[in-house]
């Protein structure tokens, strides 16, 4: 592969315009979930697709880390799948500790991580409180559970389940707003 140039400031911009022009016209067909009463900080996170559909949405509350440095304040994560919750969460915890599944101890962290017990936690979704099963401790958790049709994946750092409560979301231009805002930063404008 020759690589042979590369996207003028306004080539990046208006690609990512129409990025965020196909987030918004889907952001009604597929359900995405916010932390209810967050005032921090929110960035648009990945949204994944599998033979064009969308499977996965993911919406950040807090700084994201994105040099690296490792993150300071309350950090919220909220995936919506239409995969197995559990699973999901499974994967996330294995790369949390920066593990993939070509790594040497991926199996064996995998299955310690399968069979330690989950904590059996009560997040409110809508409104309605909703069982989810929750690993890791104060400092980091994952829960994950199903809602309807779809798995969500709660991943926290410094935030406290209990403070936790989940609504609907339809509005990203906060989460789009942070997105932006975060690759302004990235590539130095």
């Amino acid at each position: 592969m020759e690589i042979t140039g590369h996207l003028t400031p306004d080539e990046f911009w208006t690609q990512q315009r129409a990025i965020e022009d196909q987030i918004r016209a889907e952001s009604t067909t597929f359900p995405t979930y916010t932390v209810n009463g967050w005032n921090g900080v929110r960035v648009m996170g990945p949204w994944s697709r599998e033979n064009d559909v969308l499977t996965s949405v993911t919406l950040r509350h807090g700084e994201v880390d994105w040099d690296g440095d490792g993150i300071d304040g309350p950090f919220v994560e909220v995936t919506t799948t239409t995969k197995d919750a559990h699973r999901t969460a499974l994967k996330a915890m294995l790369s949390a500790i920066g593990l993939t599944p070509m790594s040497p101890e991926y199996k064996r962290r995998r299955e310690a991580i399968a069979a330690t017990e989950a904590r059996r936690v009560v997040v409110p979704v809508n409104g309605e409180d909703t069982d989810f099963e929750m690993h890791g401790g104060q400092e980091r958790w994952w829960a994950s559970a199903t809602v309807g049709d779809h798995g969500v994946v709660i991943e926290a750092r410094r935030h406290p389940v209990e403070a936790v409560a989940l609504m609907s979301e339809t509005d990203m231009e906060p989460y789009l707003d942070g997105l932006r805002a975060a690759i302004r930063t990235s590539r130095g404008e």
